[in-house]
């Protein structure tokens, strides 16, 4: 279950722009790989229980779908052979192909909507007058159709409302959920690009490369200079991560509340999608309930693991005399 993994968690150590390696942060980077280990295990455990479901029941499936279309099965298995059969046609048998499907298209829609491709066809020719005339003559059609079996056409109309407002409140929860976590992701987005930490990096790289010049001198390198530059480079990664690193970490405790407390919307949600499938392909394809919360764990998990992510402080510059 999600809540089981996000307990598993630790929290950021502190000392985030601390120099070099120390236990806290080793035991951080492998506690966060563990849980991230084992949470991947579960979620390719649970995505194999889905796709093995759906391959069970994808028959059933198309199934339904042949029906919903209104055409019988037969012609949708004939329309699937000829599709089969026709690849890799040329010429005059890849004529007769199109031909044989173009006929069947027409009897698919015929059967589906009650027109015909010739009909479709006289449409297209028509003027506004012919064209309004033919849409009374089909709506009066269909009318009587509704007027032969109102109780079926009402149970029909209500079983789409039903259908619609459930697919409404599903995108709905969907629409929200995937609001607030892309305003964590551009928070995120945003700190990467601050300007003040761009001009840093900038005063970093021209460090960086006066540095390269420096050692790139014939003469022994002037052990002054480098000691200058590097620890001028030094002093500006650790403003860097001074600068940055405390943002991060108060977008990701946020990030982290919103993950915990959405742990039962995607619940909901998830309850919601699986019941949207049911009505659309006729089958119940739930399986274990948590997958879209474990998922949200992982993208937490995504950015907890990279908290040191502005810690680029170099070791101090020490002169180890000549060779």
């Amino acid at each position: 279950m999600p809540e089981a993994f996000l307990g598993l968690l630790p929290n950021p150590p502190g000392g985030i722009c601390n120099e070099g390696e120390n236990d806290a942060k080793s035991d951080f980077i492998l506690k966060v790989g563990e849980v991230h280990d084992k949470l991947q295990e579960e979620i390719s455990r649970r995505r194999d229980e889905i796709e093995d479901k759906v391959d069970k029941n994808k028959g059933k499936m198309q199934e339904n779908a042949m029906a919903r279309t209104g055409v019988s099965p037969e012609l949708m298995q004939q329309m699937m052979a000829l599709e089969k059969q026709s690849k890799g046609a040329t010429g005059d048998q890849a004529k007769a192909y199109k031909a044989q499907k173009k006929a069947l298209a027409d009897q698919m829609i015929q059967q589906s909507s009650n027109i015909s491709m010739g009909e479709i066809e006289n449409l297209k020719k028509m003027d506004k007058a012919g064209k309004t005339a033919w849409a009374t003559a089909y709506a009066t059609e269909k009318k009587a159709e509704v007027m032969a079996d109102p109780q079926a056409y009402q149970q029909k109309t209500a079983s789409d409302m039903k259908d619609y407002k459930l697919m409404q409140k599903q995108k709905q929860l969907a629409d929200s959920l995937g609001a607030q976590s892309t305003k964590y992701m551009k928070q995120f987005q945003d700190l990467e690009n601050d300007k003040d930490a761009q001009a840093l990096l900038t005063q970093i790289d021209e460090m960086e490369a006066k540095l390269d010049e420096e050692y790139k001198k014939e003469n022994r390198p002037n052990d002054n200079a480098i000691k200058s530059l590097n620890s001028s480079i030094r002093n500006l990664q650790i403003s860097y991560c001074n600068l940055q690193s405390p943002k991060y970490l108060d977008i990701l405790s946020k990030y982290k509340s919103f993950t915990q407390s959405s742990i039962a919307s995607y619940y909901r949600l998830e309850k919601l999608t699986n019941q949207v499938n049911a009505t659309q392909t006729g089958v119940d394809l739930t399986t274990e309930p948590g997958m879209m919360g474990l998922q949200q764990v992982g993208a937490y998990l995504s950015k907890l693991s990279d908290v040191y992510r502005y810690n680029h402080i170099s070791p101090k510059y020490v002169y180890i005399g000549a060779e």
